[in-house]
């Protein structure tokens, strides 16, 4: 469930010293299985890295509908009956009680006919935005192999762009469902805050966690959805803007491909697109408060663990919780009035029309050759928390597109809507994939 927006995103640290203690049990065997079932440590660096355990399926369906036939890579932070949250972190597995339920984001999608293919790897606890896991390897990013996938849902990013999963589950409590589909040419989408429950879900912030899903194509991802948020009646969204002030936060090879894309998006027959100046001014202060409120809720979600097992946390991840032990309840308090006045704002700016913006700020960074610790990046990624902010802040539905780029990296671009209409700004995205400027 992680986004840039948490405070000590930036430290992705040397490797934590954790064992690998405990990968489960007979029921949870903790590693994925090779190639004709059977389950074994020896599982290659790669799988690895993006499974902590599969199965032919691991879960099947408990019911028929729209997605019959599909498999689902769920981040491993959601419940599963029979399986254990694992979190990304060994020593949490080894703790773990065994779900007896699934999830709510899980028991919609198999009711709808999806199976799941297996738990997908994630950042500890869910706490990081790159994706970099010290304990089972780093999830490839399969659209940019030199490239980081993006976290928390790197794993099932990683599958859904390696072709192993048709759908990828996550929770995105600010980021950590359109970081990976933007870094990796996927289709994201995170739902209105609190149209798909949360029960089941590893909280990081409860205040701010919300389900998301990921594809390679709209037409998966809305089934994904349709099956997942209560049905309600549809009409076509009509209008677009978007800031340019926005716009310019991003830089490099995502400024120039959201450039071509606004470009091709006024000559298409798309909803008319007009620039509307928006106020940024603010907004270093508002990814400041979503930075405080996720911090406080984290360390109050986990300190009894976090408390005795620092050591075996990964870097990312530590640092987040070293930092987030410090935020005091008084800038908590502040931090909420804040959003809330923020949220005001947000959706009085966008009213009934689709925001269009970059989904992040570069493209994802280089696995080596760059500091992924130092001032350049860290202040790249301020930039992109203050993107993915807008909809986080205000609980807005949000689709990520993936654009062509000129060096064929992959960037993403973000639809945000108005509360509530998230089948409608789906149907939009699949309009958008239809009119030839998306990669």
């Amino acid at each position: 469930m992680v986004d840039l927006s948490r405070r000590g995103f930036l430290a992705v640290g040397a490797a934590g010293a954790a064992l690998l203690a405990g990968c489960g049990d007979v029921s949870d065997p903790g590693v994925p299985p090779l190639p004709g079932g059977g389950t074994t440590a020896t599982a290659s660096p790669v799988r690895r890295a993006t499974w902590r355990v599969q199965g032919e399926p691991l879960v099947p369906a408990t019911g028929s509908g729209a997605l019959d036939g599909t498999t689902v890579a769920v981040t491993d932070l959601f419940a599963v009956a029979g399986q254990k949250i694992g979190a990304g972190n060994p020593q949490w597995l080894a703790e773990a009680a065994t779900e007896p339920n699934n999830a709510e984001a899980v028991a919609r999608l198999l009711g709808a006919g999806a199976s799941v293919a297996g738990l997908a790897q994630t950042d500890d606890l869910g706490y990081g935005h790159s994706g970099v896991n010290d304990h089972y390897g780093t999830p490839p990013n399969n659209a940019a192999a030199q490239r980081i996938p993006g976290g928390s849902t790197s794993g099932a990013a990683s599958a859904v762009a390696g072709g192993e999963a048709s759908i990828g589950l996550g929770a995105d409590t600010g980021g950590s469902v359109r970081i990976p589909a933007a870094y990796q040419g996927l289709f994201g989408f995170v739902a209105t805050r609190g149209a798909v429950p949360t029960a089941g879900l590893l909280p990081l912030s409860p205040t701010l966690d919300t389900v998301g899903w990921l594809a390679a194509d709209v037409a998966a991802l809305e089934k994904a959805v349709t099956a997942s948020v209560a049905r309600a009646p549809t009409r076509q969204l009509a209008r677009a803007v978007t800031a340019p002030g926005i716009n310019a936060i991003a830089t490099g090879a995502v400024l120039a491909a959201t450039t071509t894309a606004l470009t091709a998006w006024r000559k298409s027959d798309l909803p008319p697109l007009t620039d509307r100046d928006f106020d940024i001014a603010a907004m270093p202060d508002w990814y400041d408060a979503v930075s405080t409120v996720v911090a406080f809720e984290a360390w109050k979600q986990h300190s009894p663990f976090v408390s005795g097992a620092m050591s075996a946390l990964g870097g990312e991840a530590r640092e987040n919780l070293a930092t987030a032990s410090r935020t005091s309840e008084e800038a908590y308090r502040r931090a909420l009035t804040q959003l809330d006045i923020a949220t005001a704002a947000i959706r009085g700016y966008l009213g009934d029309t689709v925001l269009v913006l970059p989904t992040t700020a570069s493209p994802a960074p280089e696995r080596s050759g760059g500091d992924i610790s130092g001032e350049t990046y860290a202040n790249t990624m301020r930039s992109t928390g203050m993107l993915l902010s807008i909809a986080t802040i205000a609980g807005l539905p949000a689709a990520t597109v993936p654009l062509k780029s000129a060096d064929k990296v992959p960037v993403g671009l973000c639809l945000v809507g108005p509360a509530g209409r998230d089948l409608d700004l789906l149907a939009l995205a699949r309009r958008v994939q239809g009119s030839g400027f998306v990669r």
